[in-house]
């Protein structure tokens, strides 16, 4: 892995808390811990040494495949293209150029300060070539004895999207299965289409998801009450609680995406800057997050 920055700060309950980030790979947050429960998925770590996935990847300027993907480069110059090429994938940069450079960064003990532009060179390519556009990206990340705040923007020639592809670890199987809990709309998406959930699983807009099964889906978030300034998503796990805090800049154009594959040793809970992040419509989009790690919870809540 290329060199890393590490923030630390204590908890307000006097815990050790540290957030990793790998600026040279993507500005990828490889490790969030309290003491010594981590919270992102390590079974991911070969996504991302393969291709950049996995661990907490971003998103933007483009969500998953680009409609129409840059393809005439040196291929010898990016291996990760050259191999995903022969295994059928059509777009050598999925979800984004973002998280396949480096960002250039400044940092202290509990702050790193990220950007990336368009103009930027990457292998004598700029990156405004290999992603279909120009653009401008920055990232703030602040470790706060409450949890790690992110904040997450761009300027772009054509619509785009951000977002983050965080992917949070999971019980063993055989354990308790976790659970999400958010505030959202009647209908979710899945495989393009809009559908509604079972009666008993939202209940006066709050969604109780048991995370036993894969899943691949949209969620359209509501705020739990007018009052309230930030959206927000609980995730229940045998080993932590994660309360995610979200705010866009741009309310009418947001959503999450949730994301678990068949062996359930993690979790994807993503919030975007697009209501369909396939079609984007926002050239300026501006995402806020904190993340809250606290004990887990789970075995006092009946599933």
């Amino acid at each position: 892995m290329d060199e890393t920055v590490t923030l630390t700060n204590q908890s307000d309950q006097g815990e050790k808390l540290t957030a990793t980030f790998s600026p040279g790979k993507g500005m990828n947050l490889v490790s969030y811990k309290l003491n010594n429960i981590e919270v992102i998925s390590q079974s991911t770590l070969n996504l991302f040494n393969e291709r950049a996935a996995g661990l907490g990847a971003l998103i933007g300027p483009h969500f998953h495949t680009s409609p129409n993907p840059v393809t005439n480069f040196d291929l010898d110059l990016f291996p990760h293209i050259k191999k995903g090429f022969s295994q059928g994938r059509l777009d050598p940069f999925s979800h984004g150029i973002a998280r396949y450079v480096p960002w250039k960064h400044k940092h202290s003990s509990t702050q790193i300060s990220a950007n990336l532009h368009g103009s930027d060179l990457y292998k004598n390519v700029a990156l405004k070539r290999l992603e279909g556009q120009d653009f401008t990206m920055h990232f703030e990340a602040r470790l706060l004895p409450s949890g790690l705040f992110i904040k997450y923007s761009i300027e772009s020639e054509k619509p785009s999207v951000i977002g983050l592809h965080y992917y949070y670890a999971l019980n063993q199987p055989g354990n308790q299965p976790g659970m999400l809990k958010i505030h959202t709309e009647p209908l979710f998406s899945q495989k393009g289409k809009n559908l509604n959930f079972d009666a008993h699983q939202r209940v006066k807009s709050l969604l109780s998801l048991p995370l036993d099964e894969a899943l691949d889906i949209g969620l359209f978030p509501i705020k739990e009450n007018k009052n309230i300034h930030d959206y927000t998503a609980h995730l229940i796990t045998s080993d932590y609680d994660l309360h995610l805090h979200y705010t866009p800049h741009f309310e009418h154009q947001t959503s999450v995406q949730v994301y678990m594959d068949k062996k359930k040793n993690f979790v994807c809970i993503e919030p975007l800057s697009a209501k369909n992040p396939l079609q984007p419509l926002l050239t300026r989009s501006v995402l806020e997050v904190k993340l809250e790690i606290f004990p887990s919870t789970l075995k006092k809540i009946k599933l």
